[in-house]
């Protein structure tokens, strides 16, 4: 992961006219976020940031994982009482 500072950027005073070179250009910077920030120095805030959005998507995916962990073994559970009903139903009519 590319360390890239989390700092706001000053805005623009006017914006220049679009041409098709400037959005190019824009959508260049768009595409590759470091790029804007090639000259800002990283401090130890952003690293921080950096490790702590990192452990977020990791606990994230992580959750997520067991959720569908979860669901597939209650689609099972769900699917094995249809069965044993299935079953039940036909013990019943035999009698």
């Amino acid at each position: 992961m590319d360390l890239v500072p989390v700092k706001p950027q000053p805005a623009a005073r006017a914006a220049p006219a679009q041409t098709r070179s400037t959005s190019r250009t824009a959508a260049a910077k768009a595409a590759h976020p470091a790029a804007a920030h090639a000259g800002a120095p990283v401090t130890a805030d952003d690293v921080d940031l950096l490790a702590q959005q990192a452990a977020f998507d990791r606990m994230t995916m992580i959750r997520a994982e067991l959720q569908r962990e979860a669901n597939a073994l209650r689609d099972l559970a769900m699917e094995q009482i249809k069965r044993d009903d299935a079953v039940m139903g036909q013990w019943i009519k035999l009698i």
